[in-house]
């Protein structure tokens, strides 16, 4: 037995489809890939904000055309045979475990990475004297794989940050600012023997992060960036502050158990 058609719900389906049409057609339907709504490239009108604890290139204007201050980052895990393979950061990775953290940012700008172990000193791991010269400098979507246990006279494609006792919980700190920190290294010299990373206070972290002004939006996921395969595991975030978008600064956690 065949119902009644409800004529009025008909009438709005078509009206949502003509709709749509007009506007700009269908959704995208996006297979094997999941679509961001940060955006990594929109143009976007940014107020410019001076800032005592940097060096700017050159006098800031008041506002500009630019992008929002974003980045996407991934983690490699040391596999067999040292094979580099995307791993899923939100695992439990164990004492002996090794890993690279691969950045890309969306911009030229200044990165800074920071490793320490729960609220304590850290250590910078970027800039290096092994990775793009010593330099902080960066460029526009070029990824920059950080390791973090290299020692010296080894094979760099062996290089890696390795687990070490204690467990507890692993941070690193990514700091990408469009002008140097003038409190923060922007050049390591380069290693003629053991390296040992440079050592950043408790206090210096805690006042990066307190006086950033951003809001961050975060999306994870397979996401892509123009230009180059999809990442399986990755993470972007943007700052969309566009009144202080002067730097970007994120905390990425791992789990280290025993």
């Amino acid at each position: 037995m065949h119902g009644k058609v409800d004529m009025r719900a008909v009438v709005f389906k078509v009206a949502m489809v003509v709709t749509l049409l007009l506007v700009g057609g269908v959704p995208e339907v996006v297979v094997g890939q999941k679509k961001s709504s940060l955006f990594w490239d929109q143009p976007a009108t940014i107020y410019r904000v001076k800032k005592t604890d940097r060096r700017p290139s050159h006098p800031l204007p008041a506002k500009e055309t630019g992008t929002f201050l974003t980045l996407q980052w991934r983690l490699l895990e040391r596999g067999n045979h040292n094979v580099q393979q995307e791993a899923d950061p939100n695992q439990v990775f164990h004492t002996g475990d090794q890993v690279k953290l691969a950045i890309t940012t969306n911009q030229n700008g200044y990165l800074y990475v920071i490793q320490r172990m729960d609220n304590g000193d850290g250590n910078f791991v970027f800039p290096d004297p092994r990775i793009n010269g010593g330099l902080n400098k960066v460029k526009k979507n070029q990824e920059y794989v950080v390791p973090s246990f290299c020692p010296s006279k080894r094979d760099p494609d062996d290089c890696w940050w390795e687990m070490t006792p204690p467990a507890g919980r692993e941070n690193f700190i990514v700091v990408f600012s469009r002008d140097e920190f003038d409190k923060l290294p922007s050049q390591v010299a380069e290693d003629h023997g053991d390296y040992e990373y440079p050592v950043i206070k408790r206090e210096l972290i805690e006042d990066l992060i307190d006086a950033s002004r951003q809001k961050v939006k975060q999306v994870t996921g397979q996401l892509t960036i123009p230009g180059k395969a999809p990442a399986r595991f990755a993470t972007r975030l943007q700052n969309a502050n566009l009144r202080d978008n002067e730097e970007l600064i994120a905390t990425i956690r791992l789990k280290h158990a025993d």
